[in-house]
């Protein structure tokens, strides 16, 4: 599928707009000023941007992304810069600010009570007053750039609330941003890029140091999917972009010394990989993405600029970006106009319309389709397991075709638990891609259990899909988010097993709906979106 230029008229200004579909943007506190940003998804499906603003933390409702609405507002000390990150159900906020005291150091938002707001818990300034950046990975914090120092403090958040400091790691120079898997971090410090072994988290061991590449500053980064190649950003506007292959962990490879954004002269910020694409903000550019398919040479695949008022190394523009969604939509936080909600329009192949899960009883049934198909070979299903997905099964596509085409697999046998899948579209050329994560919840069949819904979000009809181990009085009724009811579905007995309700709602608005299961024994809900 080729490439689609289009150029967008916007207030009088050009706004480069390449393979980007602009959904949104939100302004809320226009005299303050944006920083970070950061995503998050609750129980019911909701997206949220966590969007840094000078004067705290802005949290959006982005699951319309056509219509962002702020939910909650967390102030903080007044600073340009702010990092969140989220792990649980809370949100971890520092800043380089430190007045007022009250709110210095590591801030604990409690995000379990989204969508309806969201609540600071905690404070902590026991071992930094104010920091630079924040990184999450498998249940402990790595806060870095902290004042006295300027180490890595490694957090412990196996009680989420009151987080323990494993170690303060000064092994390296003032350490600006990490990347962190499993046990190994990337530590952008300064000159270089070192890398280091946390798997003793109260003891770590430096591993390596890049070459010192003359006139850089070892900003931040991230590895690709296969934590192989490591994209370093340097935000000084001399390399900008730095491809290091890490096969040989105790040497770094330079592979690419240097890509610039052509035709412009912008300093790129932080970059943020998924699948085969590194998605950028890259201030008076906006938002960059690169095809890196093949790391050692990226290509320009999408471009929306969300500061089109100059493209020079400035720091205005795009600060920061989110390509996680669930949707597929990325989140970028502009400096001066706040957050943005659009959508990369990747250039495979396959046009995927919809990817979903449906769960009956010890099995998960995976239903997609697709509207065009290019020397589609087929697609490999892959589950996750201990972080990493793996190849259950593969499916025949139908080469080249503009049908709608349906495609299914059942995934059997399943012990009780959370499982997470994506598609590989494979083309007979062997080049792939992938497709958004799906996370469903397997149930012990012996139980009451509401699945959620599907599709969901919705427009107009979606699935409410139960089981009932004994047969008994069963109502499933609706209600809208004020408690009154706007659909009963069923009230009388039914007899074990699985039962499947459809709910139209072409009568009723868009918004968040309740579907609630009550029998004599017990009582289940789960939110419903309704997008019109």
């Amino acid at each position: 599928m080729k490439f689609l230029f289009p150029i967008f008229l916007i207030t009088g200004l050009l706004v480069a707009q390449t393979n980007v579909t602009f959904l949104s943007n939100f302004n809320p506190y226009p005299s303050a000023g944006y920083n970070d940003i950061w995503g998050y998804v609750d129980g019911a499906g909701n997206e949220y941007a966590l969007l840094g603003v000078r004067t705290g933390t802005s949290i959006v409702n982005v699951t319309n992304p056509a219509n962002p609405v702020e939910v909650a507002f967390i102030p903080g000390p007044n600073s340009t810069w702010r990092d969140l990150k989220t792990h649980s159900t809370y949100a971890y906020i520092v800043t380089e600010g430190t007045t007022p005291s009250s709110s210095r150091g590591l801030q604990i938002v409690d995000l379990s009570q989204l969508p309806a707001t969201a609540t600071l818990v905690n404070t902590i300034d026991t071992w930094f007053t104010r920091a630079h950046n924040i990184f999450i990975d498998n249940g402990y914090a790595y806060v870095i750039g902290t004042n006295n120092g300027g180490g890595m403090h490694i957090l412990d958040l196996s009680n989420p609330v009151n987080p323990v400091r494993t170690n303060y790691y000064t092994g390296s120079n003032y350490i600006h941003d990490v990347y962190v898997w499993n046990d190994t971090v990337v530590a952008a410090a300064e000159d270089s890029y070192d890398l280091i072994s946390v798997s003793n988290k109260f003891s770590p061991q430096l591993l390596s140091v890049s070459l010192i590449l003359p006139g850089i500053y070892a900003h931040s980064g991230w590895m690709t999917e296969d934590k192989r190649y490591f994209i370093g950003t340097e935000e000084f506007n001399v390399r900008d972009i730095t491809v290091w292959d890490l096969q040989d962990r105790s040497s770094w490879n330079l592979v690419v010394s240097s890509w610039h954004m052509p035709g412009s002269s912008a300093y790129v910020h932080n970059l943020f990989i998924k699948g085969d694409f590194a998605h950028i903000s890259y201030y008076t550019s906006g938002y960059v993405v690169l095809d890196i398919s093949d790391p050692t040479n990226p290509q320009l695949a999408g471009h929306y600029d969300t500061y089109p008022q100059n493209n020079g190394g400035t720091y205005n523009g795009a600060w920061g970006c989110y390509p996680y969604l669930p949707s597929g939509n990325t989140l970028i936080s502009d400096i001066q106009t706040g957050l943005y909600v659009l959508k990369f329009n990747a250039s495979i192949p396959v046009e995927l319309t919809s990817f979903t899960a449906q769960v009956f009883r010890q099995a998960v049934t995976l239903n997609w389709q697709t509207s065009s198909e290019k020397n589609n070979m087929g697609f490999e299903v892959q589950r996750k397991t201990d972080d990493e997905f793996f190849t259950v099964a593969f499916v025949e596509g139908n080469g080249t075709t503009t049908e709608f085409k349906d495609y299914s697999f059942t995934d059997e046998n399943l012990f009780a638990g959370k499982y997470t899948y994506r598609l590989k579209q494979v083309d007979f050329d062997g080049s792939s891609d992938f497709s958004e994560e799906l996370s469903v919840e397997v149930t012990n069949p012996s139980q009451f259990v509401l699945n959620q819904n599907y599709p969901n979000p919705f427009n107009p009809s979606t699935n409410i899909r139960f089981n009932t181990p004994t047969a008994g009085f069963v109502n499933v009724s609706v209600f809208n988010l004020i408690g009154e009811k706007v659909a009963e579905l069923v009230s009388e007995y039914l007899p074990e097993g699985e039962h499947n309700l459809s709910f139209n709602a072409s009568n009723l608005p868009s918004g968040v709906y309740v579907a609630k299961l009550a029998t004599e024994s017990m009582n289940q809900s789960i939110k419903m979106t309704l997008l019109k």
